[in-house]
């Protein structure tokens, strides 16, 4: 498994129970969010096993060009980019609201069917739990690399996250 920076890496460090031993990758780019794909592309390339690679839409925005890598994959990749209109980490920290949209949020109003239709990677956008089932279940099944778009709320991640802190903190 490869984990994107920012809020992913966050709430599934939060809210995962991942096997002991089960290998996790992640990389801090420059900016933090860049390079992501392109160092997902490698940890597959490098372990020839199936990769779940999730990623921040922002972050997959960064490096929208790795998809190309992608295109080389010798065993099922999955990307899933978690496409929450942008930079939602910053709706965590004390940022001014009259200013978090334009300033620290960096919403792009973007769907990633173009950018995976001109790199000729299968792609998918469940709306609901049992698309996302049927879309896993036949990435695992195909050779090379199947983009997934989830669509969620702007706020549901860090909301869930400030949640589970506030609960914890009165423990």
């Amino acid at each position: 498994m490869f984990v994107g920076n920012s809020l992913v890496v966050r709430l599934i460090d939060a809210l995962a129970q991942l096997p002991a031993g089960y290998p996790v990758y992640s990389n801090r780019g420059a900016s933090g969010i860049d390079g992501l794909i392109a160092t997902a592309a490698g940890v597959q390339r490098a372990s020839a096993r199936p990769t779940l690679a999730i990623v921040g839409d922002l972050s997959a925005l960064y490096d929208l060009n790795s998809l190309a890598l992608l295109r080389q994959a010798s065993a099922p990749l999955v990307l899933i980019v978690v496409n929450n209109n942008g930079g939602q980490i910053f709706s965590m920290l004390p940022t001014p609201q009259d200013e978090r949209r334009q300033f620290y949020l960096m919403p792009q109003d973007v769907d990633f069917s173009h950018a995976a239709a001109m790199f000729g990677l299968a792609y998918h956008r469940p709306d609901d739990w049992p698309s996302l089932d049927e879309a896993l279940a036949g990435a695992w099944r195909r050779a090379g690399a199947t983009v997934i778009e989830l669509a969620v709320n702007e706020t549901d991640g860090a909301q869930t996250l400030q949640q589970l802190l506030a609960q914890v903190s009165r423990l």
